[in-house]
């Protein structure tokens, strides 16, 4: 029975039911092709993570306890949040699959160009470390963004590596340890 849950969660649309945009303690209008770019790249990013804190909370120490405070923190500052038309699955290469219907994932935070993430599930709240960092880079180098972000942001994202599609291929080193 698992399994089959499992799959109809893996089956979910890519689509963002709804998506928003806080930034310097603003909501910032986004455009619905926005929107849904914003849940494609946000769905990419957290189908592969590595440890979150239902799972693996040794690797998180103390700081496993205080998921709900961090979220909070996050939902309240600078971030992306998506809530998904249908739930997916995210997969850490520790072992373990969790349930997505809504992430928030940080901007602007203090050590991170993108992070901290994090997703929900129901009454399931969890923290993610290492999840896909392409993806979370292209969600920071977003052009509908840039006007909002900080320079900085548009400086590191002309700097990226892009492929003949606009693809972010490779990030110089300082950047990648960068997303959580």
């Amino acid at each position: 029975m698992k399994l089959f849950f499992l799959a109809l969660l893996a089956a979910g649309s890519a689509c963002a039911q709804d998506a928003s945009l806080r930034l310097g303690g603003r909501d910032v209008p986004l455009t619905s092709a926005a929107r849904a770019r914003v849940g494609e790249l946000a769905r990419e990013m957290l189908s592969r993570c590595g440890p979150n804190t239902l799972q693996h909370p040794g690797n998180f120490g103390l700081a496993a306890y205080g998921t709900e405070k961090r979220w909070a923190t996050v939902v309240e500052g600078s971030r992306l949040r998506i809530r998904f038309v249908e739930p997916f699955v995210s997969t850490s290469h520790l072992g373990g699959t969790l349930g997505v219907s809504e992430a928030v994932i940080g901007l602007e935070q203090h050590g991170f160009f993108v992070g901290p993430n994090f997703s929900r599930h129901g009454a399931t709240l969890v923290e993610h470390l290492q999840c896909d960092y392409l993806p979370a880079l292209e969600l920071a180098c977003l052009p509908e963004l840039a006007p909002h972000l900080p320079a900085s942001y548009r400086e590191t994202c002309a700097r990226l590596e892009r492929d003949a599609k606009g693809r972010i291929v490779m990030p110089p080193q300082d950047i990648a340890p960068s997303c959580s």
